[in-house]
């Protein structure tokens, strides 16, 4: 079992996450900084892309290059409030281009999509526990 950790704290209108060495400011819609959704969508794209890598090196097949493009879409009236929204994301659409010239290319994208573990938490339920403590 792997844990993964990430700490935040609100500054202003925005959030620092700290993971390992590094802060990055995350704020709303419509300001100047990356928002959660899009650090999730950067997150989901930069997982299938190195799980394409890692899937390639473990079976020899050489890949000359991977890029690829990802798209989210939301209705903010689901974070605004209403109730028949959902608030996140509604769908996910990745685009990838990937050159290769070994006939087994194919067989290591199908993989990709089964064992890229973001694409696999964006496609089934996880269990999600918050645990509240209130300082006054």
């Amino acid at each position: 079992m792997i844990t993964f950790t990430a700490e935040g704290k609100l500054e202003g209108d925005k959030v620092t996450i700290s993971l390992k060495d590094f802060d990055y400011k995350i704020g709303l819609i419509g300001s100047d900084y990356p928002t959660p959704e899009e650090f999730c969508l950067a997150s989901a794209l930069s997982c299938l892309i190195l799980t394409i890598y890692y899937i390639a090196k473990e079976k020899n097949v050489e890949i000359k290059s991977i890029e690829g493009y990802i798209e989210g879409k939301m209705d903010p009236k689901g974070f605004q409030g209403e109730d028949k929204i959902p608030p996140g994301l509604l769908e996910v659409n990745y685009d990838l281009v990937i050159e290769s010239s070994d006939s087994r290319i194919n067989e290591i994208l199908e993989e990709a999509e089964k064992r890229c573990p973001m694409r696999d938490t964006l496609t089934r339920s996880v269990k999600v526990n918050i645990k509240w403590r209130i300082k006054s």
